[in-house]
């Protein structure tokens, strides 16, 4: 810590999944600022869509970026209260750019990113926390999905049952008689 940093509020910035609203890390995060008597910051990467073509491959008319991005900014704001209530102290940002990027950008004044692991079935949400710890400039915390209080669906549960079902059958295959432990 340097003596600039002696006056500035601890600042915590949760990166906010527009899919699964990141319920875990926006918790975590609330909380740990509460210990630390700091700040939250959801911040949450956007990347404006290019505008549709008209017959002749023409661009009909151009949507305005600032129209889309306070579409994406009242929706990081519901994201937000629909996980702490209406009443928190939560400041939000949507900043231009791919996630990774814009949560290493915010980490040059952040004293710690948190996010949300994702669910295994998110490929980009299993890397990015990987990738955005070695471009960090400040400790990335990454809340498990137990903790985001995320159940299984039953497509999910169904599926990870016939998982080790197989797991099972292919362990005792050609060997009569063998059986597992019990699981815990």
């Amino acid at each position: 810590m340097n003596v600039a940093d002696l006056g500035r509020a601890h600042t915590i910035v949760v990166g906010v999944s527009p899919t699964s609203g990141s319920p875990g890390a926006l918790r975590w995060a609330v909380e740990e600022a509460s210990l630390r008597g700091g700040r939250v910051v959801a911040v949450r990467a956007w990347r404006p869509h290019a505008p549709e073509t008209a017959t002749g491959g023409r661009v009909p008319s151009v949507v305005s970026d600032d129209s889309a991005r306070g579409v994406e900014e009242s929706r990081l704001a519901e994201d937000v209260a629909h996980v702490l209530g209406h009443d928190h102290l939560v400041q939000t940002r949507v900043v231009a750019g791919k996630r990774r990027a814009v949560l290493a950008e915010e980490s040059r004044s952040a004293d710690l990113i948190v996010i949300d692991a994702g669910r295994s079935t998110e490929v980009g949400a299993r890397w990015l926390g990987s990738r955005l710890a070695r471009a960090s400039h400040c400790p990335v915390v990454v809340v498990p999905p137990a903790l985001g209080g995320r159940s299984s669906s039953a497509f999910g549960a169904a599926a990870s049952r016939l998982g080790h079902s197989v797991e099972r059958a292919a362990g005792t295959a050609g060997r009569p008689g063998f059986q597992h432990p019990p699981s815990p």
